[in-house]
């Protein structure tokens, strides 16, 4: 079975700095499990990343060496033209408008990009089982809600990425 893990920005952000602790925990649970964070190219883009640069990691981006060393992955495209990737993405803003208590225009891009990554993983057969780790509770409830509703129970799993979790992350976390 093929399990992709997906990331957000916010997961970063809350590791801080490569020379922190909780980025070096992460780093090293990825690398002994021998696993990537896939991570949409909204995501990238948040993270300071330029998506048109020749080759990743841009000059801007504060993670080079999880790109280098392969456990931080830009993933393709999404393909909007996919009817269910789109509707997904559709459904996302809706739900976490809903939860929130805010408009859907105000709802961040590369919240919809994470759950229509995870569709797309789903749909094209290049997962059977996708890892969403995200500190937004509202995109991983709408994954975890709507996915199911598309075929695909069972099959998404979020993990909400506390402060905690960082402190005490192991490559068991991937295995």
């Amino acid at each position: 079975m093929t399990t992709v893990y997906i990331a957000d920005t916010g997961v970063f952000v809350r590791c801080g700095e490569p020379d922190n602790n909780k980025f070096q925990r992460l780093r090293r649970a990825l690398r002994q499990a021998d696993v990537s964070l896939r991570i949409p190219q909204r995501v990238y883009e948040e993270l300071g990343g330029d998506p048109v640069a020749d080759e990743y990691p841009s000059g801007n981006i504060p993670y080079p060496d999880g790109f280098e060393e392969g456990w931080i992955v830009v993933a393709d495209e999404l393909n909007y033209a996919n009817p269910l990737v789109s509707t997904v993405m559709d459904k996302t803003r809706r739900f976490i408008a809903s939860e929130t208590d805010r408009d859907e225009d105000s709802i961040e891009k590369a919240d919809t990009a994470l759950v229509g990554l995870a569709a797309q993983l789903l749909d094209t057969g290049r997962a059977d089982h996708v890892v969403l780790l995200t500190t937004d509770k509202p995109a991983g409830g709408a994954a975890e809600t709507l996915l199911p509703q598309h075929g695909f129970s069972d099959r998404i799993e979020f993990r909400y990425v506390s402060v905690e979790y960082l402190e005490t992350i192991t490559a068991g976390e991937f295995q």
